[in-house]
């Protein structure tokens, strides 16, 4: 094709019809301008093409990711669930006779006032999008703001878990440690080295004391501000499952 518009251009010049020459020269500028943009349309078609196969991956990804967190979340909104309600049946028993404490037990309520704080979301597909700065591929401001907003939520629950976990290390189970027995505690949880306890606890001594009322309610208060945050974390949750569906 080359060697073909090179005897034509020969051709012209021999003849010396400049003219002509130059009328053919332009047209010759003009293809290789059209196969420039249209070489160019097809890289950017290509490119766009691809983008499409990696944002499909990503948002397949982020709806499995967040789908496991959503059982992950449930499971720890049990456990919470389960711990306030146990904390609110202590502060209720405040003030009991013996007689009364008896009928309850103690050890069980005791040992779901304190749930594991570690909760650990599966966070692989959104760190991969933020960190290598891929938001932009998602075409969708809705998804990106979902994410931004699942990663300023997670500091807060952050800090909220933090401050619960210090109360009760630094305040709550050092109050408790000469009025029950942790070994009997653990039975609930069939550690190895739990079992009945050859010292007596002294629970009734414990639920005549003010000090532990106003420990349990401010226990309460900071469980209160960690289920508000994973009941945010649910509904940001379903969100995200509902913009990233295939």
């Amino acid at each position: 094709m080359i060697k073909f518009f090179r005897r034509i251009r020969q051709s012209l010049l021999a003849e010396n019809k400049a003219s002509k020459y130059l009328l053919y020269a332009f047209g010759e500028i003009v293809l290789v301008v059209i196969g420039i943009l249209f070489a160019l349309q097809i890289n950017t078609w290509n490119q766009d093409r691809l983008n499409k196969i990696e944002q499909n991956e990503m948002l397949s990804k982020l709806h499995i990711e967040f789908k496991a967190n959503k059982n992950v979340l449930y499971a720890y909104r049990v456990a919470e669930d389960k711990a306030i309600t146990a904390s609110i049946e202590l502060i209720n028993l405040i003030g009991a006779s013996e007689k009364e404490l008896s009928n309850h037990n103690l050890d069980s309520l005791l040992y779901e006032s304190f749930p594991s704080n570690e909760i650990a979301f599966a966070n692989n597909a959104v760190n991969n999008i933020v960190q290598n700065g891929r938001l932009s591929l998602l075409q969708d401001e809705t998804i990106a703001t979902l994410l931004y907003e699942w990663n300023s939520l997670s500091e807060i629950r952050k800090i909220r878990f933090e401050k619960l976990d210090s109360w009760n290390n630094e305040q709550f189970i050092p109050f408790l440690l000469p009025y029950i027995s942790f070994k009997e505690m653990d039975s609930n949880a069939n550690y190895r080295w739990a079992g009945t306890s050859k010292v007596k606890p002294d629970y009734y001594r414990l639920f005549q004391k003010i000090e532990f009322e106003n420990l349990l309610d401010n226990s309460l208060w900071l469980h209160k501000q960690v289920f508000d945050r994973l009941e945010e974390t649910d509904v940001l949750i379903d969100e995200i499952i509902e913009a990233t569906k295939p």
